[in-house]
Formats: structure tokens, C-alpha cells, sequence
């Protein structure tokens, strides 16, 4: 993927084939959805994470999108206007860091192995943020000091991990509710199996659930769960309450600039199956929510007995009478 004057560019059926075997691995995927008893990271692994991703720099947003349909691109798109922020450096439209989570923590394992006298130098986890603050060391080649990187990725796996793998990063979680998630996924990957992307959005529901509960009590200040049909209902106040939580001038924003802010892979604007991630202009009625009311009385029926609690949980509804 590369870009021609700000704008995705992309080969259209090879996007549709990547993402197809990306995206049924993703589904299928259950490891890395429960908050178990984590190894915290030593201390030293802490101060030298923070040498390794600069002290100059600024906390990065980055943004963990609950699930891919549930609006990450058009939040990120959002917040990149502001003046403090560098959006996707080298280009790198998604971070996906947390999700290799396991396999950084067998990589440790590894190395235990293969230096049995070190495996009591090192903490449990403290590979993490080691390879969280090189990463961000990367990222922040090209960001001048003054600005702070600003990323996404629309997963939540391992998301209860973030705190040991960017301590001093920001953590934006974005939810959708589920059953717009579920059919815009549906529009966009034909061959995805109902149920099983019903079970995918109670997984990620629960675990973002869990960690917001987990890093309320120890970090208030350093993540922010948003809903994205606020970002689409009222974006100038979502963008203020961002800039007030992470520290952000929200004068400095350019308010004026929201408007022009074009759909980018939108189920609704594109043909089934033919998503281009392409700029297009947004209609003035564009609202991509609620056409779940479509589903039949079958479909209402195993949504809500796969996710209904979740949905009531994220405050989507008030019961299961819809």
C-alpha cells in the first residue's frame, strides 16, 4: 500500500485476497482474549524502555480499535489533524505489536533456554517493553521531537498487555457496537461465517471490559475508551475530550478542517467485496450505523445470545428487547 497525494493507492484484488487470509485467521483466533495473571516487568527493563524510545518524545496515541469495521481509520484520520500529532510513521498504516504478544514472550522463553544462568536477570515480561520501545524508537526517527506519534490498529488481543509493552505510550480503545460491527464485516468479508464474527466481537468486547476495569484502579490518566459514533456524531467535542485526556492543546486543533474529512473503506460506499480503502467523498446523510435492523429474527437471536450481555455491558442497550 502506498500513497499518491495523501491518498491510500492500493491493487484492489490483491488487497481482496490479503485480507481475506488475514482477516480468517483473525476471526478464528481465540488466544490472547482473557486477562489472566500477568508477570509484571522489572523496573530496569522499565527505565532502559524509556531510553531506548527517547525521552524527548512525548507519549504516543495509539489507537486499539475493538475490532477492524469499527472505525479506526476515520478516528485516525480525525485526530492526525492536530498540528501535535505525526500520524503513521514510515508509513506504516497499522501496528499490529500487541498481537505478537505470545510470540515475544516464547522469544524470551527462548532465550532463557539458551542462557539458563540469565533466566533470574531478566523479568518474566521484560521482553515486552524492550520491543515496544525499539519499535517506538523507529517511529520516532521521523517525528520531530515536538510531535507525538500517533498510530492504530483495529485489534484488542493482548490488549490487557499495553501497560508492559508501551509504558509510556497513550492507549485510545475504541469501541463499535457490535451488531454494526457484525454486519459491516459481513458486507466487507462475504465469506465470514456469522456466528463465528459474533463470537470475535464478544471476545474483544470482554477483554477490553476487563482491562478498563484492571487499568482503572492502577493508570487513569494514561488511556481513554471512546465509542465511535461519538467521533461520528459530534466529532469537534470527541476531539476535545481526546486532547483534554492525553494532554493535548485542543485550541491548536484545525476545527474547520473536520468537514472535509473523506470515507475511507466504507462497507455502506462500496460494493460488497470491493472495498478499496480509496478517498471518496462523503454524502452529506452518510450515518453507517444501525442497518443491523435488517437482520432477521434468527440472526437477532444468536447475536444476543452470543453477545447480548457484552452489548449491554459497553452501554448499547439497555437489555435484549430490540
Amino acid at each position: 500500500m502506498v500513497t499518491k497525494g495523501g491518498i491510500y493507492q492500493v491493487n484492489s484484488r490483491d488487497l481482496v485476497v490479503n485480507d481475506l487470509r488475514k482477516y480468517f485467521n483473525y476471526f478464528f483466533e481465540t488466544k490472547g482474549f482473557t486477562v489472566a495473571a500477568r508477570e509484571e516487568v522489572s523496573p530496569q527493563a522499565v527505565r532502559s524502555a524509556g531510553l531506548i524510545r527517547g525521552e524527548a518524545y512525548g507519549p504516543a496515541i495509539i489507537i486499539h480499535g475493538i475490532m477492524p469495521r469499527a472505525g479506526t481509520v476515520y478516528v485516525g484520520e480525525l485526530l492526525r489533524r492536530h498540528p501535535d500529532l505525526y500520524a503513521y510513521p514510515h508509513q506504516l498504516w497499522e501496528m499490529p505489536a500487541l498481537q505478537l504478544t505470545g510470540d515475544i514472550l516464547q522469544l524470551q522463553k527462548k532465550f532463557g533456554l539458551a542462557y539458563k544462568m540469565g533466566m533470574d536477570k531478566l523479568g518474566a515480561n521484560d521482553f515486552l517493553p524492550l520491543f515496544g520501545a525499539a519499535l517506538m524508537a523507529h517511529m520516532h526517527s521521523l517525528a520531530p521531537p515536538q510531535q507525538r506519534v500517533l498510530t492504530k490498529i483495529p485489534s484488542v488481543q493482548y490488549l490487557n498487555y499495553f501497560s508492559s509493552m508501551f509504558p509510556y505510550e497513550n492507549l485510545l480503545i475504541l469501541v463499535r457496537d457490535g451488531r454494526d460491527v457484525v454486519h459491516s464485516t459481513l458486507r466487507t468479508w462475504g465469506k465470514m461465517n456469522f456466528l463465528k464474527v459474533c463470537l470475535r466481537w464478544n471476545r474483544s468486547a470482554r477483554i477490553v471490559l476487563e482491562t478498563v476495569e484492571a487499568l482503572s484502579t492502577r493508570q487513569s490518566g494514561s488511556f481513554y475508551l471512546a465509542r465511535y459514533e461519538d467521533a461520528l456524531e459530534t466529532p469537534a467535542v470527541f476531539v476535545r475530550t481526546i486532547c483534554g485526556r492525553f494532554g493535548l492543546d485542543d485550541d491548536r486543533y484545525p476545527y474547520e478542517q473536520i468537514d472535509e474529512i473523506r470515507v475511507i473503506g466504507s462497507s455502506k460506499l462500496e460494493n460488497q467485496g470491493e472495498v478499496t480503502w480509496q478517498h471518496l467523498e462523503k454524502p452529506t446523510n452518510f450515518r453507517p450505523t444501525g442497518y443491523w435492523r435488517e437482520w432477521s429474527s434468527v440472526r437477532k437471536l444468536i447475536f444476543k445470545a452470543v453477545a447480548g450481555k457484552s452489548l449491554v455491558d459497553l452501554g448499547y442497550a439497555q437489555d435484549l428487547n430490540w
